[in-house]
């Protein structure tokens, strides 16, 4: 499956076909979801906890959900209003978040993984009225919004002395009557708000709309068995929920890391069918031994993102996934999904526009004039979407850094469309490097270390130099038990990319491994700051293993 892109040559403008929505945008998904949850056969499983090893059935999601909706509206909450939650997926997680829909109150979620400070920040922000936190979070959570007053429950782990979900989660009389809050704001009304990624620089909140929710429901049906290890601090972490709840299936979730072996592990338990995830980790799952075309039988649908995937890596996975299909996707907190590929031609793009997306690339010329360009040529990629986006919350200003006046979206991410209409990534824009007056890209220098058969992970990143401009410098993990050293990554580069600006004209570095988010996305920032500790502690630019 490939979606139309026409192209605007007049206007040098690309766009996809507009999709109809299956739910109507000016009703409330909380009303949607009472409604779905009502229809589904009460003692259904609608998810199961991998990690707690409970159960949760459509019934019982339902009237925890309406408890939750009912206490809120006890007090005084509403569509002005933010609810604060800092959890991983958890038994209870899920229908907090619904009561939160039904009653028409945004939630502002955030991963535990999450630093004091980030929390601070955040929820000084989003000024939450009642925080929903795991137990070991608590302290954190409590010591970052000391100022706010607002009352917190645990969702597990609980603590005593600590009020705890359960306290809310009482029978609501007439609860087959309760009806959703109606939208004050119609279909932009912001119901859920997320961090950005974090990659390059301080979180932001950013809001998704009602109108957002109801528009990105996956390839899903009642049959379906859902699994990703995002949390709904992430766009795909709540299209999974969003799926589950307005569509049916089970959804299988877990606290437990990530490891090749454990997802491999869940898909053989729960007979999986649909999953989302970074390449990182369905590219580790395919070089498992036991990654075989029996064990993957049931899998559909594979939707990654997040990060750039390999050729060879979409090749590794396809090679076992004889029932399903693999898309390669790519998008932003802010946008959602932007493009699509479902098929093994041009996998080195991450395919074509899809959902009614529009798309410019822009150049940055001389007195920061931005310059049209046509196909194939490089430079800024800007969306637009028919759903508007509603900015990050409480903060205009970072709003109008990547929004214009028209609604168009700056992604960060440098690229260009070929004659096909195919989207190429070549790296985010504020990644780009440059020495000695040669802009090069961190991504390509990557691709090239990975390349080597003894190398697991790579992270490049540039120290500048007052004469010289950016030096890149590289983090490098190896294979156990290799002998690669950091003369033989570089003359292996120097082969391959020929020039000197893109080398590693700052030296290698052998780390245990690469920093990444809770949804593997490189950390580049930080493995720089790795690096250069271990240069100050070492007095050396490699560290010895």
């Amino acid at each position: 499956m490939n979606f139309k892109t026409s192209y605007d040559s007049e206007n040098r403008i690309w766009k996809s076909e507009s999709i109809e929505q299956l739910f109507n945008p000016n009703k409330s998904i909380g009303a949607v979801a009472l409604y779905m949850l009502r229809s589904k056969p009460r003692n259904a499983v609608c998810q199961i906890s991998d990690s707690e090893g409970t159960e949760l059935t459509y019934g019982t999601a339902c009237s925890y959900a309406i408890s939750v909706a009912s206490y809120l509206k006890e007090l005084g909450l509403g569509c002005d209003d933010v609810v604060g939650i800092v959890g991983q997926n958890t038994t209870l997680l899920m229908p907090v978040l619904v009561g939160c829909w039904i009653n028409g109150t945004p939630y502002n979620t955030l991963h535990p993984i999450h630093e004091e400070e980030d929390i601070r920040l955040l929820f000084a922000l989003t000024k939450p009225k009642i925080i929903f936190c795991d137990g070991e979070a608590f302290h954190k959570v409590q010591n970052a919004t000391n100022i706010l007053n607002a009352p917190i429950y645990t969702l597990c782990n609980h603590l005593e002395g600590v009020p705890r979900i359960q306290d809310i989660l009482q029978p609501v009389p007439m609860a087959e009557l309760y009806q959703a809050a109606p939208l004050k704001y119609g279909a932009n009304q912001t119901m859920a708000i997320i961090p950005s990624s974090g990659t390059t620089g301080k979180p932001k909140a950013v809001c998704r709309s009602n109108c957002k929710l109801l528009s990105e429901i996956g390839h899903t049906d009642g049959s379906s068995v859902l699994f990703s290890f995002s949390s709904p601090d992430w766009g795909t972490g709540i299209l999974l929920i969003v799926a589950n709840v307005l569509c049916g299936g089970t959804r299988i979730i877990t606290t437990k890391p990530y490891t090749p072996e454990y997802l491999l592990e869940i898909i053989t338990k729960y007979k999986v069918t649909n999953l989302t995830g970074s390449p990182n980790q369905f590219g580790d799952l395919a070089q498992l031994p036991s990654y075989t075309a029996a064990v993957m039988s049931s899998v559909r649908v594979i939707v990654m993102g997040g990060c750039h995937a390999l050729p060879s890596v979409q090749t590794n996975i396809r090679a076992k996934l004889t029932h399903g299909v693999l898309v390669n996707s790519y998008g932003t907190s802010e946008i959602g999904g932007i493009s699509l590929n479902y098929s093994d031609y041009k996998v080195d793009t991450v395919g074509r526009l899809w959902g009614g997306a529009q798309l410019k690339i822009k150049e940055r010329v001389p007195d920061d004039v931005q310059k049209l360009m046509g196909p194939n040529e490089k430079g800024e990629i800007w969306v637009y979407t028919s759903i508007s986006w509603m900015g990050y919350y409480n903060n205009p200003e970072a709003t109008a850094d990547i929004m214009d006046a028209d609604g168009w979206i700056n992604t960060g991410d440098v690229g260009y469309m070929d004659d096909e209409g195919f989207l190429h990534l070549v790296d985010r824009s504020k990644d780009i490097l440059k020495y000695m007056g040669f802009h090069y890209s961190p991504h390509e220098i990557e691709e090239t270390i990975v390349s080597l058969p003894d190398v697991l992970d790579a992270c490049v990143f540039g120290v500048y130099d007052d004469k010289e401009g950016d030096l890149a410098g590289a983090a490098v993990v190896i294979k156990p038990g290799s002998t690669l050293t950091e003369s033989d990554i570089t003359r292996f580069l120097t082969e391959k990319l020929v020039v000197k600006y893109k080398l590693l004209n700052y030296g290698v570095f052998f780390v245990d491994a690469i920093a990444r988010n809770s949804n593997g996305k490189l950390l580049r920032a930080k493995m720089k700051e790795i690096c250069l500790e271990i240069n100050k502690e070492t007095g050396s630019k490699v560290l010895q293993r």
